[in-house]
């Protein structure tokens, strides 16, 4: 059984799977755990409602963007569950070049993002939309970069906290390209703003490279852009699966 931790800005995803195929998950606050104490806490009683039991636990695979909050992981996985654990990052033996000036710098979602789409196609686009949205580029099996972008709730809090008047609302799919009240206006600019700008980022990178990649469209905020934006696949689990093959390879390189 593998545990995997996909460590974000604002949320946490917990994934237990025997196969890298079928999750089950749970979404946690990032912040909301501040010992390895209280996320063991928070997890067995997840855990308790399945009947799986820590010891059941193979390997852990940890996916951090959040520096400040990896020594609670570290410490958790020795503590408590005394196994392997592993920390995506962009390194040699996985079957891709990352042809970028830092691959160290890329984060560790993304790099899943890259590895799980690569175990369905050489070229791919990813759009991941979180707290931030990232773009990444695979061609032949070669990570060329990408595009980050504000995330949905980010550009709304953003002008929330700098302007005076505008008020926060929640953000959906609106239907309209005009608002008639300040909330649509705002629904319309963020969302369909985005979903324009996210079109036509995807559409210049295929000219960019004369090719046809599938587009891949993933994370937690990908449900408000679903029916805006242009995608072949739409998978929610897509960093979890690349973090199981990140596992996967690591293992066999060990070997």
């Amino acid at each position: 059984m593998l545990l995997l931790f996909d460590v974000g800005n604002t949320h946490t995803v917990a994934g237990i799977t025997k196969d890298g195929k079928d999750f089950m998950k749970w979404r946690l606050s990032t912040h909301r755990f501040e010992t390895e104490d209280e996320l063991f806490v928070m997890l067995k009683t997840l855990l308790d409602n399945t009947g799986i039991t820590s010891s059941e636990i193979d390997s852990v695979v940890i996916a951090s963007v959040v520096p400040s909050v990896n020594y609670i992981f570290h410490r958790f996985c020795g503590k408590y569950l005394g196994v392997k654990n592993f920390w995506v990052e962009a390194c040699d033996g996985l079957g891709i070049k990352w042809n970028v000036k830092n691959p160290s710098e890329i984060g560790a979602d993304r790099v899943a993002n890259v590895i799980g789409a690569a175990d369905i196609c050489e070229d791919a686009i990813i759009v991941d939309s979180g707290t931030a949205i990232t773009v990444d580029v695979l061609m032949s099996n070669s990570y060329e970069g990408g595009a980050i972008l504000p995330g949905l709730m980010t550009a709304a809090y953003s002008l929330f906290e700098k302007t005076a008047k505008l008020p926060q609302v929640d953000l959906h799919t609106p239907g309209n390209c005009v608002g008639k009240d300040t909330a649509e206006n705002i629904r319309i600019g963020i969302v369909k703003g985005t979903a324009h700008a996210l079109n036509g980022l995807v559409e210049e990178v295929k000219r960019c490279f004369s090719d046809e990649p599938k587009i891949f469209l993933t994370g937690g905020q990908s449900k408000i852009l679903e029916k805006l934006v242009r995608y072949d696949i739409k998978d929610p689990d897509l960093t979890l699966k690349g973090m199981y093959r990140y596992w996967q390879k690591k293992c066999t390189s060990c070997l």
